[in-house]
C-alpha cells in the first residue's frame, strides 16, 4: 500500500499484528502468510472487498461450535446491492472445460443446486468461495494452507483437498457478508482474464489424471485462440473489445511458456 494504510492501522489499532509485504504477493501466499501466525482458534479469509453485517462472525462461529467435526464453513455472500451472489459451487470438471470453449457452459454447468436452487438452510456442498471461509487452525495442521501456485481456483482446490479428507464444505445462510466483487481484479484486465483462464490447467494438473491435464490444455489453447480472433474481428466495430482482445493475447503468451 502506498496511502499510509498500513502507519494508520498500526496507530489506530495497536493490538492488530500486521504484515507490511513490499508488494501484492496475491490471494493464496498472503492469506498463508496470516494463518501462519495466527494464534487462535478460528481462521477467518476475508476478501478485503467485504463488508460485515449483522454479527455475521459471531453466527459463523456459533454454527461451528455445534458442530463436533472439522468444517470449512461459508456464508450467505451478497453483491453491493443486496442481492445473492454465488458462494458455492461444484467441483469444475473437463466437460466444463470443453463446453465453455464453445460457448454451452450456461448449459452445461451443474448449477441447479449450487446456482438456482438457494435455499435459506444449512447444506453441504462440494466448493466454496474464498471471499470467506471460516475454518479452525486444525484444518490447516491436516490438509494444508492455500496452493500458491494457483490463483482463481485455489479456494476449489482447497476444497478439494478438505472432500479427500473427509472434511465437509458447509453452506451456512444464516450469516450474510456483502461482497463487492471485482474491485481488485477489474484494475487489470490482463491479469484477470489470464489467471480466470489459465489456473485450471494447473489445478487439473495437481488434482486429477494425465490424460483429462492434456484434454484440459488442448482446449484451453482452443478456448485462447478463438477468444483471440473473435475480439480482434469485434474490436474493429467496437474499440470497448481491444482490451479483451489485448488480454487474450497476453494469456497466449503466457500459455506458450507454461506460465500456468
Amino acid at each position: 500500500s502506498t496511502d499510509d494504510s498500513v502507519s494508520a492501522i498500526q496507530n489506530k489499532f495497536p493490538q492488530v499484528t500486521v504484515i507490511a509485504n513490499k508488494f501484492n504477493v496475491g490471494f493464496p501466499k498472503a492469506n498463508n502468510q496470516g494463518i501462519a501466525i495466527a494464534k487462535g482458534e478460528f481462521i477467518l479469509l476475508l476478501n478485503p472487498d467485504t463488508e460485515l453485517t449483522d454479527n455475521s462472525i459471531e453466527k459463523l462461529i456459533n454454527y461451528y461450535n455445534s458442530q463436533t467435526e472439522l468444517l470449512i464453513l461459508v456464508p450467505k455472500l451478497l453483491n453491493s446491492n443486496l442481492s445473492l451472489q454465488q458462494s458455492i459451487q461444484p467441483f469444475i470438471t473437463v466437460g466444463e472445460i470443453v463446453s465453455e470453449t464453445f460457448f454451452l457452459h450456461k448449459w452445461y454447468k451443474r448449477d441447479k443446486s449450487y446456482f438456482t436452487n438457494f435455499k435459506d438452510i444449512v447444506q453441504e456442498v462440494e466448493a466454496v468461495s474464498g471471499a470467506a471461509i471460516l475454518i479452525k487452525k486444525e484444518v490447516i495442521t491436516k490438509i494444508g494452507g492455500l496452493d500458491e501456485d494457483l490463483f482463481w481456483t485455489e479456494d476449489m482446490e482447497f476444497c478439494y483437498r478438505a472432500h479427500l479428507n473427509g472434511i465437509k464444505r458447509i453452506y451456512y445462510p444464516f450469516a450474510s457478508i456483502i461482497h463487492h466483487v471485482g474491485q481488485s481484479g477489474s484494475k487489470n484486465m490482463n491479469v484477470m482474464l489470464s489467471n480466470q483462464v489459465l489456473t485450471k490447467i494447473k489445478y487439473f494438473e495437481k488434482n486429477h489424471s494425465y490424460w483429462e491435464f492434456v484434454v484440459v490444455k488442448w482446449f484451453r489453447f482452443i478456448h485462447i485462440i478463438t477468444r483471440i480472433i473473435m475480439f480482434e474481428v469485434l474490436s474493429i466495430f467496437n474499440s470497448r473489445y481491444k482490451t479483451k482482445f489485448r488480454a487474450y493475447k497476453f494469456t497466449f503468451k503466457h500459455f506458450i511458456k507454461n506460465e500456468y
